[in-house]
């Protein structure tokens, strides 16, 4: 699966177009993108105590290895600290994580519950993935009413394309446009379902063994700090919606 980039929370500095001259004009950021930390140090300390923007982040970091060494056993934590406290980026990364099997086995079905939280949280293509793993088959009984209401729904949150449009077409050729019908009823019914309840209550449920350690700071290398003092990306993960052909439908 293929990564893009998504939401900063550093401002920058737009150039002014008067020639010989030049003003800085900062973007403005609410208050709800600002974060304390300048630093990778910073950021560890943050996550260490409990910050739920910077276990996101760290965790983000610890499993693409983005300026720190690649941790998938240590971003786990962190990532499910995060979600649990509503934070959609983690969750989803958390589904990608379980979906692909990088450093935990692969688990489809527990994926789909991360992704779903994702989704709850207002992640566009947490939306796109449920709907694609009932449509493909991926972790649960393929169900294309379902699958084409959870698409619907991520269409109109601006991810999958033109999927819905396949998915369409592919029910049509089944004889069954009763499945739109139904799908274009139940998107509604779920977008309320996942308002009526936090997003950590869509997660699966923790291991019995399962804990929040606080960060390990000697295991990031040293050569790997960040070298600037603006406070780094946060780094959504962004999943590049599957391909649904004809041999997945």
């Amino acid at each position: 699966m293929k990564l893009c980039l998504a939401l900063f929370c550093t401002a920058s500095a737009l150039a002014a177009a008067t020639p010989g001259a030049q003003t800085d004009t900062p973007v403005k950021i609410t208050a709800a993108e600002r974060v304390p930390w300048t630093n990778l140090a910073e950021l560890e300390r943050y996550a260490a105590n409990g910050h739920l923007k910077a276990c996101a982040q760290l965790g983000e970091q610890l499993a693409r290895g983005d300026g720190v060494l690649q941790d998938t056993a240590r971003a786990l934590p962190l990532l499910e600290r995060a979600a649990r406290g509503g934070i959609g980026s983690a969750a989803f990364r958390l589904g990608m994580i379980y979906d692909d099997g990088q450093g935990v086995p692969p688990d489809r079905r527990r994926a789909l519950d991360y992704f779903r939280a994702a989704a709850a949280a207002g992640e566009a293509e947490g939306f796109f993935n449920v709907g694609a793993a009932y449509v493909g088959a991926h972790g649960v009984k393929r169900d294309y009413t379902e699958g084409l209401a959870w698409l619907i729904l991520a269409a109109q949150r601006g991810a999958g394309g033109d999927t819905v449009t396949t998915v369409r077409a592919r029910i049509q050729k089944l004889r069954h446009p009763e499945w739109i019908t139904a799908a274009e009823a139940r998107a509604p019914a779920i977008a309320r379902e996942l308002a009526a309840a936090p997003p950590a209550s869509f997660l699966p449920a923790l291991a019995e063994d399962s804990a929040f350690p606080a960060p390990k700071p000697e295991t990031i290398a040293p050569t790997a700090l960040p070298k600037t003092t603006t406070p780094p990306a946060l780094d959504l993960p962004v999943l590049s919606p599957p391909q649904i052909t004809p041999a997945t439908l």
